[in-house]
């Protein structure tokens, strides 16, 4: 099953949205926030997996920082109670502190065969021209990106604790399309 940006995105805002009242208070703290999105028992990403039929790894599984998947992705001769993929619906990155490096997370998932990619990420004072321009720069040189634009396979979710607000774009040759 073939998880769109639309679909991802819906399902995240709604999980965010019931999730704010744990969310809100630790936004600022980090290690508590990022259990809250990918980590804990009851997380955002284990949420949105179960809005959009899939399972979900949400810990990390080869430096992805989740992976949702179905039951025909894992790998049939794999040992029972482990989780084993040939292949995964969605590769997610969560990346609390934007000017870190955000070169790593894209790069990363453009190396990733997922059917969407997801990078959110948490810009404080908005996003910067010269971040736009490096994100877009680092995945128009791909050897993937006609295929990526055209199936809007790279999903950008940008959170801002001000009002709790939540944006999400898809790249596309030209520039970043908002959803």
């Amino acid at each position: 099953m073939i998880i769109t940006a639309k679909q991802f995105y819906k399902a995240w805002f709604e999980a965010v949205t019931e999730m704010k009242g744990s969310l809100a208070p630790s936004w600022r703290n980090a290690p508590e926030f990022t259990k809250l999105i990918k980590s804990s028992g009851d997380c955002v990403i284990r949420r949105v997996a179960d809005k959009v039929g899939l399972k979900c790894y949400p810990t990390d599984y080869y430096s992805l920082d989740a992976v949702l998947y179905e039951d025909s992705d894992l790998v049939p001769c794999a040992p029972a109670n482990s989780t084993w993929l040939r292949s995964m619906s969605v590769a997610f990155e969560h990346e609390n502190y934007i000017k870190s490096g955000v070169y790593k997370e894209v790069s990363h998932l453009l190396l990733t065969n997922a059917d969407l990619c997801v990078l959110v990420a948490y810009p404080e004072d908005g996003i910067k021209d010269d971040v736009w321009i490096e994100m877009h720069k680092l995945i128009r040189g791909s050897r993937y990106e006609q295929r990526i634009s055209e199936e809007e396979s790279f999903l950008l979710i940008f959170g801002g604790e001000i009002g709790y607000e939540w944006e999400a774009y898809v790249y596309k040759t030209a520039d970043w399309a908002r959803l």
